[in-house]
């Protein structure tokens, strides 16, 4: 990852500002839980208040983390500081079908959402979810998809920060072909990314320097700039556009890590 990148996600998760909303694609969910515990400390000892939306195992993951930075969490849920929702059960009470109602989402979580922030004025609130992810696993892609919107559509008149976590592998042709470039232009931060050194390298060992030159201006042609790291916007478009060299990138950089 380069050091641009770096910075730029440590400092979502050390201080996001109200509205900003990232989202984490992971393999490995100590990573993940590395994020979300350094994201929610960070914003405790601030005084910000947070809403974790998870799985069991997931926010018993990032609730022992905490418990070791000396965290007492049944005393944060008891001060109104922390709230715990299950991403099953807080899904099962906005969809309506197999499509999230926005009706729905504002009673489930727009109005917990609404009245830690009256409790704690002037703070601007952590949240992290992942019922996207659970959506996408049970093959609702676009169910996820609208949900990151009405997400959006949240953060643009309330005071909280929000990241969201997907267990996807990026060094998969597949999942880059896939819905993934729609579900990460709908969010402010992308990370951690691969490095954009590494992958410029493998590209240029895999088809040689006037290819590679190439496929970046026909990336940067058929590609409006967006706030998605140019690394992922260039391992998606390979996926989608030239299958066989995509695939001997991404083993390359597999090999690699």
């Amino acid at each position: 990852m380069s050091g641009m990148r770096v910075t730029r996600w440590a400092t979502f998760i050390d201080a996001p500002k109200a509205g900003e909303h990232a989202v984490q694609i992971y393999r490995d969910l100590a990573d993940l839980v590395i994020s979300v515990t350094s994201y929610l400390d960070a914003g405790l000892r601030a005084g910000a208040p947070a809403v974790v939306i998870a799985t069991p195992r997931h926010r018993q993951q990032v609730g022992n983390a905490l418990t070791e930075l000396g965290w007492d969490l049944d005393a944060l849920q008891a001060e109104g500081r922390v709230e715990l929702l299950d991403a099953e059960e807080t899904l099962s009470a906005i969809m309506d079908g197999d499509k999230p109602s926005a009706a729905k989402f504002r009673r489930a979580v727009a109005d917990p959402v609404d009245q830690m922030l009256a409790a704690f004025p002037g703070r601007t609130l952590r949240a992290f979810g992942e019922m996207v992810d659970v959506l996408w696993h049970r093959g609702l892609q676009d169910a996820a998809v609208a949900l990151e919107g009405l997400w959006n559509e949240l953060a643009a008149t309330r005071n909280f920060a929000l990241l969201c976590g997907y267990e996807l592998d990026v060094l998969d042709p597949e999942v880059q072909a896939g819905p993934l470039p729609d579900v990460l232009r709908r969010h402010s931060h992308v990370g951690p990314v691969p490095d954009a050194s590494a992958l410029d390298h493998t590209l240029r060992e895999t088809v040689g320097p006037l290819e590679t030159a190439r496929i970046y201006l026909a990336v940067a042609e058929d590609v409006p700039p967006s706030k998605v790291p140019r690394t992922q916007v260039m391992l998606s478009w390979l996926s989608r556009n030239k299958p066989p060299v995509a695939r001997r990138v991404m083993e390359s950089l597999r090999s690699a890590r």
